[in-house]
């Protein structure tokens, strides 16, 4: 079994074994040709790999290196291989070594862009790579605010806002004054519950909008607002007629989603008319959009990311097609963005755990039927 953290060292011995492979068997193991015209980095990431001791990769990765040599052959001739991994491999201290360390495997093989090889993320909800693309990031680059600001008329701001661990930092210390959540849990999603509640009770407001109950309602600001919203199963009948939305799913492809049931009677509104009535009414004078026709017909909102997000041009007519689109992918065409336009080798560092008398190293999982964490 590997052990918890060691996932950089299993990666590095079966390349290492894959170049004592390449040794014995030149040209038939290592794809030479498109290490050279596809990529840059390699001598040095070579170098890191062969230096690595097989007591280090052994002591690191919790496995013998007659194990890895098992996965080595597997791998060694294999020219179509895909990688994947989930929330175990990203949600860690050195999530984004590890998978740098999967694409050199990757590229040692010439295992990108090519039908049946590739890296491929299995993220833990359906959407979330689709709201990154939407611009939901806190770092989001000026290409995209530009665009937005063309579009929209009005200057996004450029400042850098917080990620959720430096938000839950910031509403503990007292920092921040209103939570809005567009559905999930936080407060059980997070690291340390009381901690996280306490921030949450100092808070001025907190605004839920949920599908579904959750405890972390239970928790409040000064002022709380529980507004139940439409699911992605329940019909949303707007001023046009039934509407439907969007998702991305981990491979790239973006397909429309109508809903197929009754909702529940009474005021429920979809998340789209709660975000525009909260738009309206906060920014009054100073709006900007047509806010009121995008919740009538959200097809409006898709001509809007038509214009603004790459990869989404004439987006209600590709929406509508049977399957949906698959999104511009810069690898899978063999089209790096990056200063040489190669793919770059990564050398990552191999961390070693090293544990007192009476400390643990232990991981938590996320099982499937696990709604909103």
């Amino acid at each position: 079994q590997v052990k918890l953290g060691g996932d950089i060292a299993v990666l590095r011995g079966i390349m290492k074994h894959l170049f004592d492979a390449e040794d014995y068997n030149p040209g038939r193991v290592i794809d030479t040709g498109f290490i050279r015209q596809y990529t840059s980095g390699y001598a040095e990431f070579e170098q890191a790999i062969r230096g690595t001791s097989w007591a280090d990769i052994e002591e690191s990765s919790g496995l013998t290196r007659a194990q890895l040599l098992e996965a080595a052959n597997l791998i060694a001739p294999k020219q179509k291989i895909i990688t994947c991994w989930a929330m175990g491999v990203t949600q860690q201290k050195q999530g984004t070594e590890v998978i740098k360390e999967i694409v050199n495997l990757q590229l040692l093989n010439g295992a990108i862009g090519k039908p049946g090889a590739g890296t491929c993320p299995v993220r833990g909800h359906s959407n979330v790579q689709g709201d990154r693309t939407m611009g939901i990031w806190e770092q989001m680059k000026d290409e995209f605010l530009d665009a937005l600001k063309a579009e929209f008329d009005f200057e996004p701001p450029r400042a850098h806002g917080l990620d959720v661990v430096k938000s839950l930092r910031a509403m503990v210390e007292g920092k921040t004054k209103v939570f809005f959540s567009l559905g999930g849990n936080l407060l059980a999603a997070g690291p340390d519950t009381e901690v996280i509640a306490n921030g949450m009770r100092g808070q001025q407001a907190t605004i839920f909008v949920a599908t579904k109950l959750n405890r972390g309602h239970l928790t409040t600001g000064s002022l709380s607002l529980l507004l139940p919203t439409l699911a992605h199963v329940d019909i949303d009948m707007q001023a046009s007629g039934q509407q439907m939305t969007s998702c991305e799913s981990t491979t790239g492809v973006v397909a429309q989603n109508k809903g197929v049931l009754e909702p529940l009677p009474g005021q429920m509104l979809s998340e789209v008319a709660i975000i525009s009535a909260v738009a309206i009414a906060t920014l009054g004078d100073r709006l900007r959009g047509d806010w009121v026709g995008m919740t009538a017909n959200y097809d409006r909102i898709r001509d809007h990311i038509g214009r603004v997000v790459p990869g989404f041009e004439n987006f209600n007519e590709r929406l509508r097609q049977r399957g949906g689109f698959y999104l511009p992918n810069g690898p899978r065409e063999l089209t790096f963005k990056t200063t040489d336009q190669k793919a770059h080798f990564s050398v990552t560092q191999l961390e070693k755990t090293a544990l007192s008398p009476g400390q643990l190293v232990m991981a938590t999982v996320r099982a499937h039927d696990q709604f909103n964490t």
